[in-house]
């Protein structure tokens, strides 16, 4: 169960981005000059995994979390045994630090990074008044739960800031619940974006965008942040959901102030 505190339209521009499945989204496979392509489908709606549409010799742009931005070719696939896993090779990164690893990549030059602060740089006093922020926000999301979730306290697993605008503060959170029973320990899982004035030190945050799901624990989906761009001028957030299928991958945009909305999701995939 998943739901989004925000909608919006997209211009022909963007809506033409997803029609011509590109920029296709590049992960990481087991090297750091190596590369999974997923093509992106429609807006809200599963995409195709893997497929071949690029050749040898497109220039990708490679992004991490810090701001880090290297380039590099997009190779001939690797040689696999497995046809639902095709691995491409990068060659020619080029960067201020090739070796430092990247999260995710794109083919296209029109992306630039938006860097995400962790609450781990924060003192202690403001990283405590960050958590409870967080966990006022959660406490907020309308999106359905269990029962047996109600009451229980929020534990912020990750927490990170952001400008996606000039004069804007926004931050990504990853917020967990659960219910500790020995034969049924039940897991709830909350991502929540927010933002507010960003010369407004003191002031409150207000919900962006919600998405929330609730399972066994072994069978829950994980969200994980992998990284914020900016592409067409638009600020997105690149987040992967582990699940007992595999990882899909999907950017959440933001539409307007205040108002962001999942752009696409890819169909889960083992190869990263």
């Amino acid at each position: 169960m998943s739901a989004a505190a925000s909608s919006g339209t997209s211009s022909g521009l963007e809506e033409n981005w997803v029609k011509d499945a590109g920029p296709a989204l590049l992960v990481r496979g087991d090297g750091v000059d190596q590369a999974v392509v997923l093509s992106p489908g429609g807006p809200d709606s599963a995409g195709d995994v893997l497929q071949p549409f690029v050749g040898a010799l497109d220039n990708v742009t490679l992004l991490g979390r810090g701001g880090l931005r290297l380039t590099a070719t997009l190779d001939e696939p690797l040689p696999s045994f497995d046809s639902e896993c095709a691995v491409w090779t990068l060659r020619d990164l080029k960067g201020s630090s090739p070796s430092r690893a990247w999260s995710v990549g794109f083919i296209s030059a029109l992306v630039t990074t938006l860097p995400l602060d962790s609450v781990e740089s924060l003192s202690a006093r403001d990283s405590m008044a960050l958590v409870a922020e967080v966990a006022r926000l959660a406490s907020s999301v309308t999106a359905p739960t269990a029962p047996e979730f109600q009451g229980l306290r929020f534990s912020a697993h990750d927490i990170r800031r952001f400008e996606p605008a000039p004069g804007v503060a926004a931050l990504v959170a990853h917020l967990i619940r659960r219910v500790n029973q020995e034969a049924n320990p039940r897991e709830e899982q909350t991502l929540l974006i927010a933002e507010r004035d960003s010369g407004v030190n003191a002031g409150s945050y207000k919900l962006a965008y919600a998405e929330r799901v609730h399972a066994l624990e072994e069978k829950i989906t994980t969200p994980e942040v992998f990284g914020a761009v900016r592409i067409h001028g638009r600020p997105m957030l690149i987040v992967a959901r582990d699940s007992e299928v595999g990882v899909s991958y999907s950017l959440v945009e933001r539409t307007g102030s205040g108002h962001w909305r999942l752009r696409w999701t890819s169909a889960p995939t083992r190869c990263a």
